[in-house]
C-alpha cells in the first residue's frame, strides 16, 4: 500500500462542534457569577456591620472601636448557627457535598443544588459572623454550582460539564479579586487540573464577563490596592528564593496546624457547638489586640503590603491570623484559606524585611516588595495554584519587574511543598476524608471502567498438593496468565507466586515443597464488581504479573485472572479516548 493510500485510509479528525456556543455559554455563565459574587461580597459586607459593628472586609476596626462582647456574642451565634444549618443540610442528604475540584475528578462535573447549598449557606453563616475564614470557597462553589448545573440542562457532554465548571470557578476568583488572569490560571492549576488549548476561550471569556459584571455593578476598586515603590534590584531575586522557602514551610505548617487542632477540640469537645464557641472566645481574645484575625483578612492585606502593619505588630498579628484561622477551620466552622494565606504570606514578607534589617551585612531590601513576594509565596503553598497567585500579583499592582521577582519565590514554594509535603490544602484535606484526589484530573473514567473484558481463566490450575516438580511443568506454561490452586474441596487457595517458585527453584537441594506454600501471601480484594481503577492501585503497588479475580459473593469461588499488561493497556486506551474527547476531537469513519 502507497504512502498516499494509507493516508487516505487513516482516520481523520473532525473540527469539534459546538465551539462557539460553548463560549457564549461561558460568556453567559461569567456574567450570572459576576452578579452572584457581587451579591454575596455586598451581603457579608452587610451582615458584619450588623452583627460585629463594622465590616471587616472593608477596613481594620481600631481597639477602641470595636466591642470584644458584641464580637464574642457574634461568634457564639455564629457556632450556633452553623451548627443548626448543618444538622439540617445532613437530614436532606447523608453525603458530603461535592466541590468543583471532588466533582471534577470523581464525578464528570455533575454537581447539585445540594453542593452549593451545603457549603455556601456555612461559609456565609461563618464569616458574617466574624469567623476567621474567607469567602472564596463560597463564591467558586456557587459558580462551579451554577455552571454545572446550566451544563447539565442543556445535556452537554461530559468534557463540556467539567470544562463549565471550571469556568464558572473562574469566574468566581476573578469577579472576586478583579483579577481575570489569575481566575484563569487557578481554573486551569486547581479545578481542571490540566491546560489545553480548548479550554482557553471558554475559561477565559468567563473569568473576563465576571470582571466587567462586577465593575458595573460595584465599581473597579479592587480588594485591595499594591502600591511597590522602587524597581527590584539583583539582591531582590535571592531574598526571594529565601522568602519562598520560608514560605512553604509556613504554608506546610499552617495546614498541618488545622488538623491539629481540629483533633485536640475533638478530643476536648464532643459536641459541635462547644468546639465552635471555644474558638470564638479564642477569635475575640485574639481580635482585642488583632482586630484583622476577623473575617477573611482583605481589609488588611493593603496595610501590610503598604507598611502600615510592620515589624512586631506584623509578626503578631502573622501568628494570631494562623492561629485564628486553624482555630475557624478545625472547630467547623466553614470557608477557606484563599485570603488568610494572602494576608499571613504579605505578613510573613514583613517579617522577614524586618529581620533581614537588623542582620548585620544583610542585603538592604524593599519592605512592600517582601510583603508582596511572602503574600503570592505563602497563597502558592497553600492554594497550590502558583500561576494564579502569579498573576494577582501581576493584576494587582500593574508591576512587570516586581511579578518576575515574585513568580521565582512562588514557583520556588510550590516546589519545595510538593517535595516536603506534596498537598495543597484543598488536596491535604481530600486525603484527612480518605479521598486520594490531586487536582481535578479526571479520574472517573477509570472508576467507571470495568474490568469484565480482560478477565481471562487462569491457565494452569493444581492441587494444594501438588509437589514442586508439578508447580514448575504448570508455571513454565503459564506464563502471566497465572497458576491457580485449588483445596481438595474445590475451594480457590490462591495463585501460584513466580517469586517464590524462582528463589526456590535456585535451591541446590531439592525442597519438600507443595503447591500451597507457594501461593501469594496476600491476595487484594478484587471481586468481578471492582473498577479498572482498583486493578490499578494493586499493580501500582505491587509487582505482581496477575490478579485473582474472585465472586464477590463468595472468596472461595475464583472467577478469572486479571494481567498487568492488559489492565494497562485497557487503561491507555481509555485515557486515550478521554484525551481525545478533551481536545474536542473524535475519530471519524
Amino acid at each position: 500500500m502507497s504512502l498516499g493510500s494509507r493516508l487516505s485510509s487513516a482516520p481523520k479528525l473532525r473540527k469539534p462542534r459546538g465551539s462557539f456556543r460553548l463560549v457564549v455559554l461561558s460568556i453567559l455563565l461569567g456574567a450570572a457569577v459576576g452578579v452572584g459574587v457581587a451579591a454575596v461580597q455586598q451581603f457579608v459586607v452587610f451582615a458584619q456591620r450588623a452583627t460585629l459593628g463594622f465590616a471587616a472586609e472593608q477596613r481594620i476596626a481600631l481597639p477602641d472601636r470595636a466591642s470584644a462582647l458584641r464580637i464574642a456574642l457574634a461568634l457564639c451565634c455564629a457556632a450556633v448557627l452553623v451548627t443548626v444549618l448543618s444538622e439540617m443540610i445532613s437530614r436532606w442528604k447523608t453525603r458530603d457535598p461535592l466541590d468543583a475540584v471532588e466533582a471534577n475528578a470523581l464525578n464528570g462535573g455533575t454537581m447539585s443544588w445540594y453542593d452549593a447549598v451545603a457549603v455556601v449557606l456555612p461559609i456565609l453563616a461563618s464569616v458574617s459572623f466574624g469567623a476567621s475564614v474567607g469567602i472564596e470557597a463560597a463564591v467558586t462553589q456557587l459558580g462551579a454550582v451554577l455552571a454545572s448545573r446550566l451544563g447539565r440542562r442543556l445535556k452537554k457532554p461530559r468534557s463540556d460539564l467539567r470544562l463549565l465548571v471550571g469556568a464558572g470557578a473562574a469566574a468566581a476568583i476573578a469577579a472576586a479579586y478583579r483579577a481575570p488572569i489569575a481566575g484563569m490560571f487557578y481554573a486551569f492549576e486547581i479545578v481542571l487540573g490540566s491546560y489545553s488549548k480548548r479550554a482557553l476561550a471558554p475559561i477565559g471569556l468567563a473569568a473576563i464577563s465576571a470582571v466587567l459584571t462586577i465593575w458595573l455593578l460595584i465599581g473597579p476598586a479592587k480588594p485591595f490596592n499594591l502600591v511597590l515603590r522602587g524597581s527590584p534590584v539583583w539582591s531582590d531575586y535571592s531574598v526571594a528564593v529565601l522568602i519562598g522557602a520560608v514560605a512553604a514551610l509556613a504554608g506546610i505548617a499552617i495546614m498541618l496546624l488545622v488538623t491539629a487542632l481540629e483533633r485536640v477540640l475533638k478530643g476536648l469537645f464532643a459536641d459541635e457547638i462547644l468546639r465552635r464557641i471555644t474558638a470564638g472566645l479564642l477569635l475575640t481574645l485574639l481580635s482585642v489586640r488583632f482586630p484583622a484575625v476577623l473575617g477573611s483578612g482583605h481589609a488588611a492585606v493593603e496595610h501590610a503590603v503598604n507598611g502600615d502593619i510592620a515589624g512586631r505588630h506584623a509578626l503578631g498579628l502573622l501568628g494570631a491570623k494562623a492561629l485564628g484561622s486553624a482555630a475557624s477551620l478545625g472547630a467547623g466552622f466553614r470557608g477557606g484559606l484563599f485570603s488568610a494565606s494572602l494576608l499571613m504570606g504579605a505578613l510573613l514578607g514583613q517579617v522577614i524585611a524586618w529581620t533581614l534589617d537588623a542582620v548585620p551585612g544583610a542585603p538592604q531590601v524593599q519592605i512592600e516588595l517582601c510583603a508582596v513576594i511572602g503574600m503570592a509565596s505563602v497563597a502558592a503553598s497553600v492554594i497550590g495554584s502558583p500561576l494564579a497567585m502569579i498573576f494577582l500579583v501581576l493584576e494587582t499592582t500593574g508591576d512587570y519587574e516586581a511579578t518576575v521577582v515574585v513568580a521565582i519565590a512562588a514557583l520556588t514554594a510550590s516546589f519545595l511543598t510538593d517535595r516536603l509535603f506534596g498537598y495543597s490544602f484543598a488536596t491535604w484535606r481530600f486525603q484527612q476524608r480518605g479521598l486520594a484526589i490531586e487536582g481535578g484530573h479526571d479520574v472517573s473514567r477509570l472508576r467507571a471502567t470495568a474490568i469484565s473484558e480482560i478477565i481471562k481463566p487462569p491457565k494452569r490450575s493444581i492441587a494444594v498438593t501438588a509437589d514442586l516438580d508439578d508447580v514448575l511443568r504448570a508455571t513454565s506454561t503459564a506464563g502471566g496468565r497465572g497458576t491457580a490452586v485449588y483445596g481438595l474441596d474445590g475451594a480457590f487457595v490462591g495463585l501460584i507466586d513466580p517469586r517464590l517458585v524462582e528463589a526456590v527453584e535456585t535451591e541446590e537441594a531439592r525442597l519438600p515443597i507443595v503447591a500451597a506454600e507457594l501461593v501469594y501471601e496476600t491476595t487484594p480484594p478484587i471481586t468481578s464488581l471492582s473498577s479498572l481503577a482498583d486493578v490499578l492501585d494493586v499493580f501500582q503497588n505491587d509487582d505482581r504479573p496477575t490478579l485473582a479475580v474472585i465472586d464477590p459473593a463468595d472468596s472461595h469461588t475464583l472467577v478469572g485472572c486479571v494481567r498487568a499488561r492488559d489492565a494497562f493497556a485497557l487503561a491507555s486506551t481509555v485515557l486515550d479516548a478521554q484525551r481525545r474527547e478533551d481536545l474536542g476531537v473524535s475519530g471519524a469513519s
